[in-house]
């Protein structure tokens, strides 16, 4: 098992909405999980699925891979639109020292949600919590093609904050050309 330093492993950025509904930030099936640099991201939000999607100046979904910066920095983005809804959200799972597939057990030092889909009151900013029961965080690079300038791969975690429901990221995968 390889350890890495996660820079960020996820960030959920909402503008506030308490009139918006879960299920308009929700899609509603995961991409396949393939190898073949098809551009694809989705994962599972406390068994939801969620896409990224819509545009509004900013790019629905990119990555980013140096082998020579940070020991081999990776690093990808999602953010979600809606047109016409008053919030929008975005992610970021990000790690250095990735030079091969292989599976990254996720070590971290914090990490932070903002706003998780419409939250409101105290339950707004959430940190990693590495004391959760199997939280069996983890980023798995399936694919890591220098030569075609592809990188797939999976990752799961959760995010908790004491009196607020756990924040469980599941099933997520990804098919990425950088």
């Amino acid at each position: 098992m390889k350890h890495i330093s996660l820079i960020t492993i996820l960030i959920l950025i909402i503008t506030s909405s308490s009139n918006c509904k879960k299920s308009d930030l929700l899609g509603d099936k995961l991409p396949p999980a393939t190898q073949e640099g098809k551009n694809t991201c989705g994962f599972l939000v406390n068994g939801k699925v969620w896409l990224p999607r819509g545009d509004n100046g900013y790019p629905k979904l990119s990555c980013y891979y140096d082998e020579t910066y940070m020991g081999g920095a990776f690093n990808i983005n999602g953010y979600r639109y809606e047109p016409g809804a008053s919030n929008s959200s975005g992610f970021v799972v990000a790690g250095s020292n990735i030079q091969t597939a292989g599976y990254y057990k996720l070590n971290i030092t914090s990490a932070t949600i903002g706003e998780y889909f419409g939250a409101t009151g105290t339950c707004i900013i959430y940190n990693w919590d590495d004391t959760i029961p199997n939280h069996n965080a983890y980023l798995n690079i399936t694919k890591l093609d220098k030569v075609n300038r592809i990188v797939s791969g999976t990752f799961e975690f959760a995010l908790a904050l004491p009196g607020c429901e756990t924040i469980r990221i599941t099933q997520g995968r990804f098919d990425m050309k950088y």
